[in-house]
């Protein structure tokens, strides 16, 4: 049986029935007795300690323990950094009167007071300066896309320049930024290293390998993937889309060549579609359900739970129809219809879906329909 830890009312009766019995026997306190008064004390301080024993219990155990003690214990003592995230980076074009030097770590901001520095002193020269340019701070807030390009998209000065425009022009996206590892996928990491033990090169081994590279969310192995002696791993992104760079997948590659063993050929892979080329496989579907239950919180549980069947999905492997339709039935609906299902725009029959190669499914779009 689990310990309880007993509320400050139980800390409280014991300690008042503690001194009746050991001072006056059988005689209860008086409401307003100085003792008991004492009793109430003595029971919010020990209350606390039983509190502090609590966290500390939970701070013993991976599966437990606050951040603080996540990384700095468990993480040390496994030998799992929590992945720290990545600046943000980009080009800038200056404008202004040439000849004038622009400094090394010369401020500029975007409309949400996000700050990028530059990396490298630069003059201006024909009445322009491109310089490269990092945010100040990391994660996915540094990163900048332009909406509508070719449409210019401008930073602002931090401070003014004599000889520099206000308005700083940016060349291209400002791309690259990453988060610090979110706690929980941290925490699987650790407990994947505890119930995996390295050994010498297994399939559990590359996966721990890939996902140690900053911006990897995902890995799967796949030994003999192209024949004897043979292994590829394949890996999902951080962010929006899952699709990984060709700069993440070659960071993976040459990470995981430092530690494999040295008679493996060991290739890193993006996800692909349903046609084996990079990207994801794009699932849409048309369900049907009952015009009372056809409101927006039903269709976002609807939502919600097919993507969370989709996320963890092994690529190239088969999704289980019985599984969407357990996804649909218990997002608080009492009937439905699939009426149809897509693939990359190719309608599929209404069973298990067969995906090939590296194909990862992913929620495209769900059209709904009443019944």
């Amino acid at each position: 049986m689990a310990y309880e830890r007993p509320t400050i009312s139980e800390i409280k009766d014991r300690i008042e029935k503690g001194i009746e019995s050991r001072l006056f026997g059988k005689t209860a306190l008086l409401r307003v007795a100085l003792l008991r008064i004492l009793a109430r004390v003595f029971a919010g301080s020990l209350h606390a300690l039983y509190g502090y024993l609590a966290w500390i219990t939970d701070q013993l155990f991976v599966t437990t323990a606050s951040e603080f003690f996540l990384e700095n214990m468990h993480g040390n003592m496994w030998r799992v950094p929590r992945k720290g995230g990545s600046f943000a980076s980009g080009t800038a074009i200056f404008s202004g009167t040439n000849g004038t030097l622009i400094d090394t770590d010369t401020r500029l901001q975007n409309d949400q007071g996000i700050e990028y520095g530059t990396t490298l002193p630069v003059t201006i020269s024909g009445g322009v300066a491109s310089v490269s340019i990092q945010a100040i701070e990391s994660g996915e807030d540094g990163n900048l896309l332009r909406t509508n390009p070719p449409d210019p998209v401008y930073l602002q000065m931090v401070s003014t320049l004599a000889g520099v425009d206000d308005e700083v022009e940016i060349d291209g996206d400002i791309t690259g930024g990453i988060d610090k590892e979110d706690l929980e996928d941290y925490r699987s990491r650790i407990l994947q290293r505890i119930q995996n033990p390295p050994a010498g090169g297994s399939s559990a081994d590359y996966v721990r390998w890939a996902t140690e590279v900053d911006g990897v969310v995902r890995a799967w192995c796949y030994p003999l993937a192209n024949g004897p002696g043979t292994v590829t791993t394949v890996i999902t992104a951080f962010g929006s889309d899952p699709v990984p760079s060709s700069l993440l997948v070659s960071d993976t590659q040459n990470h995981i060549e430092v530690v494999r063993p040295v008679t493996a050929d060991q290739t890193v892979a993006s996800i692909t579609d349903s046609l084996g080329v990079d990207g994801k496989a794009l699932f849409d579907f048309n369900i049907l359900l009952p015009s009372g239950e056809n409101v927006s919180d039903v269709q976002s549980n609807i939502i919600d739970n097919i993507e969370a069947l989709f996320l963890p999905h092994r690529p190239g492997t088969t999704v289980p129809i019985s599984q969407i339709r357990s996804a649909i039935s218990t997002s608080g609906v009492s009937d439905y219809t699939i009426q149809a299902i897509d693939v990359d725009s190719v309608s599929v029959f209404i069973e298990n879906i067969v995906l090939t190669g590296y194909a990862y499914p992913w929620l495209d779009s769900i059209t709904f329909g009443d019944l």
